[in-house]
């Protein structure tokens, strides 16, 4: 999938220079990297490097968090505390005042611009009295009598400029603040004076600068349209539609026939000046006569693909006004010509050289365009490779397998950097492609699967056993260059399972009277809404409601006192109903199927340390093997039906599975002092190999 040729030289250099550096830790951190298959595939003998890795130090199994969500286990990781603590408790949460779903790693803010709504005043005041200074002096160089009054007609030209260009300030812009609690053991690092390089680690963004430290912030950084990640796709095609109601939210542009378009591209809603419009950018689209080829232009940049290339990276711009705009980075792939266009972009990546102020994509803030000058644009989006796309059938699996490559390639040599300059004592980097390979193809290993390849699955589960080839053949490229006292932990966050069966939680709790309407909802539920701010919770009678699901795994009461409209009283009546839930949803059977699809309703306080009540789920609900709650119950939907099929490309998951059903991998090059081993036991671990002291009391325990 790479050529490693240059790499290995590269990184053999670096040892070499390395020799008399201090020792030092690193970090290789594979999301979803199941348990179950790597030892399938060390024991095949196709995972080398981890097998040599594992026979020099040792591996185990790790338990993830509960639930076993990616930034919920990477924010323990980072900080040491259970969910609870961190406040990293799903993806969603919920404001209980409007029940209104936001997502849980970060909160958008404004903040005033400048002199925030005064600006337009202030530019006319000052354009003003520097125009009539201006005339003064002119007045006085030609010796006209009363200057003042030859100045007057400047000033109110001035004073007018300055009315055009002060509303073309924006009062206020967005900022983003992170919701994570605790302390990083980087910046317990850094503080020590030790030198420390963090890339892509979940549950960063915005990049928090720390002494002696750089840092390239994770998931958690939006695309350009504020998106967890939003591709578009154009064509001709006016049979297409997206699959399952588009819950992704791609975005679909329907050229007519022809041989040319004048067509767009979307940007970022022109929210600074309180619109709810979206920017764009206009797009060319051209077809060659020989119709071998498309001629692609936008924003003063031209290229020509043919079927089944790639454009390189192409800058995006868009204009606020004269004044204002925002630029970002993306890739085009032509998918067809014939009989259809179908032009696949992908989503689109803040820009690293023109970032706003408050969006910090790397500590220190112009390190991200350092990067940028040395290396080329690179993906900084957070979640980097589009799983949306093929989830929507828009592309197919040999595409998003070229995504993989192509950015996997961004990242081993920003990782190679950080050899070649030798300066880190502790390097911590993250890669993705392993969980987003088990989302995508997950469906090829398991042959009962409803959306199993059939023929393609040998392809397919190929595809697979790659994706762990290549975070192989990254261990061995990193291990073969340490030092003999250097640390290396190679860890994963959660692994993998199977999801063949849906649950839709809310359609069980009004059917079961927990959940009131006042009419069925049949709305579905998509990305869309959640981004756009748009209705939730439709037909909903919360003053008869007594529970409510959000998220992946997250059951709230609707406690009076807490919720708007609470109806349970706190004490005996609120216990009382949390039990019966737990009891009554673990008894579900499938009767299709003879299954249960809950298989352990947690009370929160049974698996979090400390919490705001107000704020973490009443309970959290586990799926069994092959289960998990569907897409339509994490956003509040209430489909007809309790369980369904998964159909989907989508076909591998962890997010509501039963934390021992998905355990990660732990690999060391020194011995375990144990193998129960848990995602809060790598906090104090990496304290103990740096000789720091923690923050404070903690729950794991060092393990090397």
């Amino acid at each position: 999938m790479r050529d490693w040729a240059l790499a290995s030289l590269m990184l053999a250099m670096a040892a070499a220079l390395g020799a008399e550096k201090p020792p030092r830790v690193v970090v290789l951190g594979f999301d979803g990297a199941d348990a179950v298959l790597t030892e399938q595939l060390m024991a095949e003998g196709k995972l080398p490097h981890l097998a040599a890795l594992k026979a020099q130090g040792g591996y185990a199994r790790l338990a993830p968090t509960v639930p076993a969500q990616t930034p919920v286990s990477w924010a323990t990781f980072t900080t040491g505390r259970d969910p609870g603590g961190t406040r990293i408790f799903d993806f969603l949460r919920r404001d209980p005042m409007t029940y209104m779903p936001t997502f849980a790693v970060a909160e958008e803010r404004k903040q005033a611009f400048l002199l925030g709504r005064a600006n337009r005043t202030a530019a006319i005041a000052t354009l003003g009295v520097v125009s009539f200074l201006l005339g003064l002096g002119l007045a006085g160089l030609l010796r006209r009598r009363r200057p003042w009054l030859h100045a007057l007609p400047v000033s109110m030209l001035g004073a007018g400029v300055g009315y055009v260009i002060g509303g073309w300030l924006p009062p206020v812009v967005p900022t983003v603040e992170s919701r994570r609690q605790g302390t990083p053991f980087w910046e317990l690092a850094g503080e020590k004076g030790i030198p420390a390089t963090v890339v892509r680690v979940p549950v960063t963004f915005p990049a928090a600068p720390f002494p002696h430290g750089h840092l390239l912030a994770g998931l958690g950084v939006p695309d350009l349209r504020g998106r967890i990640g939003a591709p578009a796709y154009y064509t001709t095609d006016p049979d297409f539609a997206p699959g399952f109601d588009n819950e992704f939210s791609v975005e679909v542009i329907r050229l007519p026939q022809g041989t040319r378009w004048k067509t767009k591209i979307l940007g970022p809603q022109d929210r600074l000046f309180g619109k709810v419009s979206y920017l764009e950018a206009p797009l060319l689209l051209e077809q060659a006569a020989d119709g071998q080829s498309l001629l692609l232009a936008t924003c003063g940049q031209e290229v020509r693909l043919r079927p089944g290339e790639w454009s390189p990276w192409l800058r995006l711009c868009f204009s606020f006004n004269p004044l204002v705009r925002v630029t970002g980075w993306s890739r085009f792939k032509l998918l067809a010509l014939h009989p259809y266009l179908k032009l696949y972009l992908q989503p689109i990546n803040p820009d690293p050289l023109r970032t706003p102020p408050g969006f910090d994509l790397s500590a220190p803030r112009p390190w991200a365009a350092e990067l940028f000058r040395r290396f080329g644009p690179f993906k900084t989006v957070g979640w980097a490779i589009d799983t949306w796309a093929p989830s929507e059938r828009v592309v197919d699996e040999a595409t998003f397998m070229e995504d993989i490559q192509h950015t996997e390639g961004e990242e081993f040599r920003r990782l190679l950097r950080q050899f070649l300059e030798g300066s880190d004592q502790l390097l911590v980097h993250y890669f993705e492609f392993t969980d987003r390979v088990g989302h995508i193809l997950w469906r090829a290993l398991d042959p009962q699967h409803p959306a199993y390849p059939g023929g393609r699955a040998r392809e397919l589960a190929g595809m697979v056993e790659a994706a762990y080839r290549l975070m192989d053949d990254i261990v061995g490229e990193v291990q073969g260059k340490l030092g003999r006292e250097d640390v290396l932990i190679v860890l994963s966050d959660h692994g993998f399972s199977t999801w063949r069966r849906s649950f839709h939680i809310n359609t069980w709790l009004a059917r079961e009277g927990y959940l009131a309407l006042t009419a069925p909802s049949g709305q579905v539920e998509n990305l869309e809404n959640l981004f756009n701010r748009g209705e939730f919770w439709p037909n909903v009678d919360w003053g008869r409601t007594r529970a409510y699901h959000l998220g992946l795994g997250g059951l709230y009461i609707n406690l009076a006192g807490r919720e708007r409209y609470g109806i349970v009283a706190p004490g005996e009546e609120y216990e009382r109903l949390r039990r019966e839930l737990a009891a009554r949803l673990e008894a579900i059977v499938d009767p299709a199927t003879g299954e249960h699809p809950v298989s352990r309703v947690f009370l929160r306080e049974e698996v979090y340390k400390s919490f705001d009540p107000q704020l973490i789920p009443d309970l959290i609900v586990t799926t069994s093997r092959g289960w998990r709650i569907s897409w339509q119950s994490a956003l509040g939907g209430m489909p007809d039906r309790l369980f369904e099929d998964n159909v989907r490309v989508w076909s591998g998951d962890h997010c509501t599975l039963d934390p021992r059903v998905v355990p990660g991998v732990l690999f060391a090059n020194r011995p375990l002092l144990r193998r129960d081993l848990a995602m809060l036991d790598v906090y104090p671990t990496l304290l103990k190999l740096l000789a720091l002291a923690a923050p404070e009391p903690l729950t794991g325990h060092p393990f090397l």
